[in-house]
Parts: structure tokens; sequence; C-alpha cells
């Protein structure tokens, strides 16, 4: 069951980071969508063009998540903005709440994961809502991303446990997304995708216009 009432940034990403450990962790707790903002400094030229392209393949099983990716914070952050999200941002900074005192009632959330390396930009950190740290105790100075990303989720599972309440709540994708959603997993689960979509238009079928943006 997916669930659209959170929603993930991951901001500054470099391809190193897209790693399969933090795609399980958005499948596992239900995720559906994924955005992705680009560490535009590291990629150049052609290698810039072929590194966006190659978002989606390079992530392995993301090709079961809903992906978009932006040019920049900004974007990111306006777009979620638009849609109603409010953003919580992971971030070590002294004015971060602790994730245990978040309010995760407050409205449909969109949950920001910085670099690996930096954490979130200075941008990011101006554009948020809030902003949360992962509590730790001895001498670790950060979790990597894969282990932040499934403690925070844990949390947000945590406080979703009350039926129509929290930020994770199964099913509640319209009815529409979620066929389109099935066609485009059962599409994606053969292994030439080409092959099923000329099976379809041998049919006269026709794939629906919005399933590449679901």
């Amino acid at each position: 069951m997916r669930t659209k009432s959170s929603w993930q940034i991951n901001s500054n990403w470099k391809m190193d980071f897209c790693d399969e450990n933090s795609i399980s962790c958005f499948l596992s707790f239900g995720l559906q969508h994924v955005d992705v903002v680009i560490d535009s400094g590291t990629y150049t030229g052609v290698a810039s063009l072929n590194q966006k392209r190659g978002m989606r393949t390079a992530m392995g099983s993301a090709k079961w998540l809903t992906l978009r990716n932006h040019p920049s914070t900004s974007e990111a952050v306006s777009k979620m903005k638009q849609q109603g999200y409010l953003v919580y941002a992971s971030d070590l900074s002294a004015d971060s709440k602790d994730v245990r005192d978040i309010d995760w009632d407050a409205g449909p959330i969109c949950v920001v994961m910085g670099n690996e390396d930096r954490g979130i930009s200075d941008e990011m950190r101006e554009l948020a809502d809030a902003t949360f740290t992962l509590p730790m105790v001895g001498f670790a100075e950060s979790y990597n991303l894969s282990v932040a990303t499934a403690i925070t989720l844990a949390h947000m599972s945590a406080a979703s446990i009350t039926e129509g309440k929290g930020p994770l709540r199964p099913g509640d994708i319209p009815k529409h997304q979620k066929d389109c959603l099935w066609l485009k997993w059962l599409i994606n689960s053969m292994p030439n995708h080409k092959i099923a979509k000329a099976l379809l238009k041998r049919a006269n079928l026709s794939l629906p216009p919005d399933i590449n943006f679901i």
C-alpha cells in the first residue's frame, strides 16, 4: 500500500548516495513520491546531462517509485508548498527540534534528507518550515544517509499507528493514480519495457497521458 500523505526530497544528492538501502527504506515504509535535487556542481557538460537522464535507472529498485528531478532547491520546495506540503528538513543545527517533538499531524509532510557529506544547504534551511535532528549518544557525530532515512521513517510510522492520523497513511492515493501505478509497475516488471508498450499498441490501447507523472 502506497501513501501520498508524505513526500521525500533528497537535497543536493550525488549519484554515489542514491544507494539501494535508502531506496529500500522508501519502499518499505510505503512512500511513493521521491524528489531529488541534483548536486549540479558535481557534473558538467555532457556528463551532467547524462547523469540527470540516468537518475531513474541508476537507482535500481527506484523504478517502483515516482521520481522527479529538480535543478534547484528553490524549485523543489516551491512545488511542494504549492501542493500544500509542509517541508521538514533533517539538520544538525542547534535550532533543530528533536524528531520526537515534531508535529507529524500538522498536514501533508515533505521530509528533506541532505547530502551525506554536507547535509542540507543554507537555502534549504531557510526555506524549510521546520528542521529536526535525530538523537544520538556516544561519539558518533552523525548517521549515514540510509540509516538516518530509516530512523526518520520509523518515527513517522510510529506516529501513524492510529488510522487516519500521522504522516504515513497507506492507501490514500486516489483510484486513478493507483490504477496508473499498477499499470506502470506491470510494465516495469517486464524485461523489456518496449515490448509491453508494443503489445498495448497492437491491442489499440494507449497509456494514460499522466502515467509518467504518477
